[in-house]
């Protein structure tokens, strides 16, 4: 699963209306979907963040891998 920031005004007003109509999902709810348990807040938080850097350089964002790559963390501090 992806996610990247419209490549124009018409992508763009297709998603805020969609969300308007109730298709949107929080951010919790994607990585419930992923991992088939409810995320922290330091996760979501930190799947929010890296959504935000994203947007902000035009990339594409896996959040599975991002999801992934934070399990794995946890895993080796724990």
């Amino acid at each position: 699963m992806t996610a990247r920031t419209p490549k124009d005004h018409e992508e763009h007003f297709r998603a805020l209306m969609a969300i308007l109509n109730g298709r949107g999902r929080s951010v919790a709810d994607v990585v419930e979907e992923l991992t088939g348990q409810v995320p922290s807040e330091e996760t979501v938080l930190a799947v929010k963040n890296r959504l935000e850097m994203a947007a902000e350089s035009g990339e594409q964002v896996d959040i599975a891998a991002v999801v992934k790559s934070l399990d794995e963390m946890a895993l080796k501090w724990a």
